[in-house]
């Protein structure tokens, strides 16, 4: 290797129909085994770019220089070969394969034309899962295995390979603490060996823990790149933002009005123990919970997506019977899915069909034609109040949008029903810090004006600052509940961990 940065991008410049994504950005990574955060808000430029670097799509102009070389990768395999290896924020592993299969699909060891060892194939990536410390059975398939160590799988892909840079795009978004410890004892451990990170997050907390240098993006363009020691986490944000932001949680007192949701003894086989509360009009009512707790179980029960075994549910004080996604639809509750890529949204059609969704009844006029105005405006809004980065409505499908951007669709086309009721499962999740920030501000109009809230998170902070009580689950029952002027990190963490009944 030439004496150097490991990787220089300079004056990279991409558009898509017309509409610039990316502007003259200069990024370096300086050193071997040197990690680099890159922060900016959803849809700044960062998976665009880091599409350009792995090969997936080419740049308009400006150069990449690799290890003191010019780089021009023409395809994903050309950077495989290269030793850039992209871990995507939605993993790219092959479900009904093997661990082995998975890591050597390109180029298996000791393969000769037309034959392949399974044998060879298992020992050597034995000897990199073992090099990794994970305790693996290469011949494990993985749909076996927990998002967890399927990012691990992801990281033997990797080394398998002979990665010389490893990007990570939002690698803890589905993990939980443990084995997001985990991710980063080995992130660390590949930074020893002179493996150089690019690391893409939203949590900014973890960026600098993590890394030794940051780039933040902003609307396409590089705003600066710092030693991680140089740089505050609030000059981080403003930097994103391009404003300051005093107060991330914009908590507004409100009247709270009458019962509009009551579960009593709602029951799940083996998930779900005689849950009852209820929520009231105006009311921000949080749900917390470990991994593993019961939380999203309890959302799709409620709503009907799931069977529920016993329990009844009130809706404004009337029993609903069956509940059932489309009756809640037509009565007023919304539901944000956790899984917005299989649930929420419908992937191949436009940012505008995904908007108008659930809304659908009210878009029809006489003798069912859709009213493409009324369609038009409605979506206009949602993408104006949600700051949606889309550069055509109509054309461009909520495959090609960033998760943050996706995740506000998923949110949007909610909005526009003016729920009652609103159920929101993981609603930041992916979502950059000035997103969280009009999300938390559009919750809490809803609650303003008369909407009832349930607000289903694993980040205790955002809890703490946006909701008006806090329930606890722990293996598939309610805990506890925490009133505001109550609310702190230690107890909501000692009711997570306590049994039922005890």
């Amino acid at each position: 290797m030439a004496n150097g940065p490991v990787l220089q991008l300079r004056r990279i410049n991409k558009s898509f129909s017309g509409v610039k994504v990316l502007r003259d950005v200069d990024i370096t990574l300086s050193n071997k085994g040197s990690i680099l955060g890159l922060v900016g808000e959803n849809g700044a430029g960062k998976s665009t770019l880091m599409n350009i670097l792995a090969g997936v799509c080419p740049r308009d102009s400006g150069e990449i220089v690799l290890e003191g070389q010019p780089y021009s990768p023409k395809n994903a395999k050309d950077a495989d070969l290269a030793g850039i290896s992209l871990i995507h924020q939605e993993l790219n592993l092959f479900l009904n394969m093997t661990i082995a299969e998975n890591m050597y699909l390109s180029v298996a060891p000791g393969s000769k034309i037309g034959f392949l060892s399974y044998r060879v194939m298992n020992r050597e990536a034995k000897k990199v899962l073992s090099h990794l410390g994970l305790n693996l059975n290469p011949g494990t398939v993985a749909d076996n295995l927990s998002m967890g160590m399927r990012q691990m799988v992801e990281i033997a892909k990797a080394i398998a390979r002979e990665a010389i840079i490893v990007v990570f795009d939002e690698p803890t978004t589905s993990l939980s603490d443990r084995e997001k410890k985990h991710l980063f004892t080995i992130i660390r451990q590949l930074s020893r060996k002179g493996i150089s990170m690019i690391y893409i997050s939203h949590t900014l907390d973890d960026v600098i823990a993590l890394c030794d240098e940051v780039a933040v993006l902003r609307d396409g363009a590089v705003i600066g790149q710092k030693p991680i020691e140089e740089i505050r986490k609030e000059e981080m944000i403003s930097m994103m933002v391009g404003r300051k932001l005093d107060h991330l949680f914009p908590y507004v007192e409100k009247d709270c009005g009458e019962t509009i949701l009551r579960i009593e003894n709602l029951c799940q086989w083996h998930t779900l123990r005689n849950i009852s509360f209820s929520l009231k009009a105006g009311e921000i009512v949080g749900l917390f919970g470990l991994v593993g707790a019961g939380r999203s179980e309890l959302a799709r029960a409620v709503y009907g997506v799931d069977p529920i075994e016993s329990g009844i549910v009130y809706f404004k004080e009337k029993p609903v019977l069956h509940p059932h996604p489309e009756w809640w639809i037509k009565n007023g509750m919304a539901f944000v899915t956790e899984n917005r890529r299989e649930e929420g949204l419908l992937m191949p059609k436009s940012v505008r069909e995904n908007l108008v969704l659930a809304n659908l009844q009210n878009m029809r006029k006489q003798f069912g034609k859709m009213d493409t105005k009324r369609e038009d405006r409605d979506s206009d809004s949602v993408i104006k109040r949600l700051d949606i980065k889309t550069y055509d409505k109509r054309q461009q499908t909520a495959r090609m949008l960033s998760g943050g951007n996706q995740q506000k669709v998923v949110i949007g086309k909610w909005l526009l029903t003016d729920p009652r009721v609103f159920v929101i499962d993981e609603p930041t999740r992916g979502v950059d810090v000035g997103a969280k920030f009009e999300i938390y501000n559009h919750i809490n109009k809803l609650a303003k004006n008369g909407s009832a809230i349930l607000f289903i998170s694993s980040e205790m902070e955002e809890l703490i600052g946006v909701c008006d009580r806090i329930m606890v689950m722990c293996s598939g029952a309610l805990t506890g509940e925490l009133l505001r002027k109550d609310f702190n990190q230690e107890k909501l963490l000692t009711l997570a961990i306590k049994e039922y009944g005890t």
